[in-house]
């Protein structure tokens, strides 16, 4: 039997009331056949404190108990609702808890989420609906049992329980390969905790991944990682233009185009922090000795290069994330499309890019009987690649952000797989709804938490 609660926090005074008895509304004692004056054992993950429970004329279903019964169970002092549910004649389970491993600042009484604060607050408020302890934590807090808590508009830290499932959004490639991080994960894998997006997926990585399957090489621009000068000429000559990009790379930050010209001169343009840069080479050596100090700080591929298709003279392509909810099963539940900025090669909203309604751009493009088809093609072809990256790639995926560019036929090519993607590109509209993608990361929690 499982009941959504509310947990109220109230001081115990009087020296004669114990401060291990919690007071339950009578609609609970109904639905969970409770034993007025009961002693009780309350679970929540690995805590646990034992309580006599008495009945209070409340016409919800709401808790009161003491600040040391929320102690015992590492639960936040503060008012929130939870999930109740009945194991056996003597013992209450409270959860699921759910934690979201990010980078946290903290400054002075400021605590910053960055780019994802606000979906996190989304991630809150749908938890609290839905009876989940949700809270956000970092490496540095985690072993102290710390977490940061959303009440009353602002972000809290506070004593929490260990988490029974973890959705990992850290950021940064370089902290996932720490020592820290290795532990951490390790810990969760011993103590059989569920954690999803496992690791950061690199370009190479889901290229091999996704050629092993024929039918989709024809959707995968011809790709190789960049071992030398002369896998570059192969490249540059066999299709005259070519992408080059770090293998780790996000947001659309150094990344190289190359175009050879009819006059056997290269066109070089890339992307830096701020903006991008264009030379003109007159040799393919003097191409090669202008990227060479780049090329051996990390390791790269090169790609060909496939026209896409064009809204209003500018490239775009389509960001479809591709989520499981109460299941296995991978849905679409954001596809937006993503238009550069005016002489810009990549789509990214960091570099510029704007984001735009996918039927908005199709019609400017194909015939409107043409559109369910492509829509279609899209969505189809994106789910296959998240299945197919699940079912391969190590560790727990929930959700991963699939590009896909499209020509001028309307024929869609692959060009990335996102493991986290961001949280900014996607068309959320009146900023208090809660969007789907976070109600889906929410939901599969819940999900996992009920297979272990």
């Amino acid at each position: 039997m499982t009941e959504k609660i509310l947990i109220e926090v109230i001081p115990v005074t009087n020296k004669q009331v114990s401060p291990f008895q919690i007071k339950m509304s009578e609609i609970i004692f109904k639905k969970l056949s409770l034993q007025k004056q009961q002693s009780i054992e309350i679970h929540c993950s690995r805590n646990s404190v034992n309580v006599e429970i008495v009945s209070i004329n409340e016409s919800e279903p709401v808790i009161q108990c003491s600040e040391s019964v929320l102690r015992e169970l590492q639960l936040p002092a503060e008012t929130f609702s939870i999930t109740l549910q009945k194991k056996g004649n003597s013992k209450l389970e409270i959860g699921p808890v759910v934690g979201l491993l990010t980078d946290v600042s903290e400054q002075k009484s400021r605590i910053s989420l960055g780019s994802i604060e606000e979906f996190c607050e989304e991630l809150s408020k749908y938890a609290n609906e839905i009876g989940v302890l949700f809270y956000v934590f970092s490496l540095n807090t985690f072993y102290d049992h710390m977490g940061y808590v959303f009440f009353d508009g602002t972000w809290k830290k506070s004593i929490v329980p260990y988490p029974q499932v973890v959705h990992n959004r850290i950021h940064s490639r370089k902290r996932e390969q720490s020592l820290r991080f290795t532990d951490f994960t390790n810990e969760l894998q011993i103590n059989r905790i569920p954690y999803f997006n496992d690791h950061f997926l690199n370009k190479w990585e889901v290229y091999e991944i996704l050629k092993e399957h024929e039918h989709l090489q024809t959707y995968m621009p011809d790709t190789i990682v960049l071992t030398g000068k002369d896998v570059l000429f192969d490249m540059i000559e066999n299709y005259q233009c070519v992408f080059v990009k770090p293998v780790h790379g996000s947001q659309g930050r150094n990344i190289f185009r190359i175009h050879k010209l009819e006059d056997d001169s290269y066109f070089l343009d890339y992307t830096t922090f701020s903006g991008e840069i264009e030379t003109v080479h007159q040799s393919f050596a003097s191409l090669f000795q202008s990227l060479l100090s780049r090329l051996k700080q990390h390791t790269f591929i090169v790609q060909q290069c496939i026209p896409l298709l064009l809204y209003e003279e500018k490239p775009l392509d389509f960001r479809l994330l591709c989520q499981k909810q109460l299941s296995e099963k991978w849905q679409i539940t954001s596809a937006v499309a993503r238009v550069s900025s005016k002489d810009q090669f990549v789509s990214n909203l960091a570099r510029g890019g704007e984001i735009k309604k996918v039927h908005e751009v199709l019609i400017k493009n194909f015939e409107v009987k043409q559109i369910p088809h492509i829509k279609r093609l899209l969505k189809d072809l994106a789910i296959e690649v998240a299945e197919i990256i699940d079912g391969t790639a190590d560790g727990i995926f929930a959700e991963l952000g699939i590009d896909l560019a499209l020509d001028e036929n309307g024929k869609p090519t692959i060009i990335e797989v996102n493991t986290k993607p961001s949280k900014n590109q996607e068309q959320n509209g009146v900023s208090t709804r809660i969007r789907p993608s976070a109600k889906a990361i929410l939901q599969h929690c819940v999900y996992l938490s009920e297979l272990t």
